[in-house]
């Protein structure tokens, strides 16, 4: 009989608050936690990669004057993907 898996009550959600959040396994070597509330997965200490405001106004800028997405990445050395979201 499977029961509840142990949450972290010292936590809170980044998304929603609540502090309802069991572990649910790794990523990248890090511990990572799901919301049960409002599903959200992350991982605390978790450090996200953002773009300066000075790449993201010169890949649009490339765009605009006509740049494809898949040059844009090879110029900027981004990947398409990225480029294009």
């Amino acid at each position: 009989m499977a029961g509840q898996r142990a949450c972290r009550h010292d936590m809170r959600c980044p998304r929603c608050g609540s502090n309802r959040m069991p572990k649910d396994g790794r990523s990248r070597g890090k511990r990572t936690y799901r919301c049960w509330d409002c599903k959200y997965r992350y991982a605390p200490n978790g450090s996200r990669h953002y773009y300066s405001s000075e790449v993201i106004v010169r890949a649009l800028a490339m765009y605009a004057q006509g740049a494809s997405v898949a040059s844009i990445g090879r110029a900027m050395e981004i990947k398409e993907g990225t480029v294009l979201r």
